[in-house]
């Protein structure tokens, strides 16, 4: 069986999505087969990061409701054979996915992959719910700002009362200037206030936005520094110790400067 991601985040808008597809897509270009589950029932945009759209025959609520096998369902990208998508349903209920076909599903799917990433729903509702107990390990999404942070700490909560595995944690559209200039916490110290291992932060970037307007993922966005960091996010995941940026204040890196003596 192949490594379960559960990709989450405690509120909508931090970038999951696309985050999961860019992981998915590196990778199976490093040569592994990949599947992508998008588990956010009636909220569907794994195929459009993919330019998949129009290839969707069917979906995960076919697959729960059986009207189809899970290789009818399974979509291969256009690019990279090795990646395969499971789109979520768009007219279908959060409540008509009961938890134990979830899990039979996931189940199916790991046995035939080397990564399988879940793009869970974004919050604690049924959505995630039907995703725990699946043996993923949970990896959180936020962005450094208070109510990202919040959210997240409500869904470490939830997990820690599900027995679910400790979740890890990306800080996503991070600025790195303002950090340096003390605005917002470094992300190592953010990861601590959340008690949560830190694999990856991904810059801010409007080349990301761009990408998705293309229907590619992040990976394709042309900024080397976005690609750089997932790419390390992505190693870091499967336990390479890769080395993430330190985005330090100002003041602290002229301490360091000075030897760490105090000017007078």
């Amino acid at each position: 069986m192949g490594r379960i991601f559960s990709i989450m985040s405690g509120k909508g808008g931090v970038g999951k999505s696309t985050l999961s597809a860019a992981l998915a897509e590196f990778y199976a270009r490093s040569g592994k087969k990949v599947a992508l589950l998008d588990a956010d029932v009636g909220q569907r945009c794994a195929d459009l990061m993919f330019n998949m759209q129009d290839t969707i025959i069917y979906d995960l609520g076919d697959l729960v409701e059986k009207n189809c096998e899970l290789q009818d369902a399974l979509m291969p990208h256009p690019e990279l054979p090795n990646l395969l998508l499971l789109a979520a349903p768009q007219i279908m209920s959060v409540s008509d996915v009961k938890h134990k076909a979830m899990d039979r599903i996931i189940t199916q799917l790991a046995e035939e992959t080397d990564i399988l990433l879940l793009d869970a729903p974004a919050g604690i509702g049924k959505g995630l719910k039907n995703l725990l107990g699946a043996t993923a390990e949970p990896v959180v999404v936020v962005t450094p700002d208070d109510v990202s942070i919040r959210d997240a700490e409500r869904l470490s909560s939830l997990l820690s009362q599900n027995e679910e595995p400790h979740p890890s944690v990306v800080f996503n559209r991070v600025r790195p200037m303002w950090v340096r200039r003390g605005l917002i916490p470094p992300p190592e110290q953010l990861a601590l206030s959340l008690d949560m291992p830190l694999m990856g932060v991904i810059p801010e970037s409007e080349k990301i936005y761009k990408a998705l307007l293309r229907h590619e993922t992040a990976l394709k966005c042309g900024d080397g520094k976005v690609v750089k960091a997932i790419e390390v996010t992505a190693a870091r995941l499967l336990g390479a110790d890769a080395p993430i940026p330190s985005y330090m204040p100002s003041a602290v890196l002229q301490f360091f400067a000075r030897g760490g003596e105090t000017s007078t």
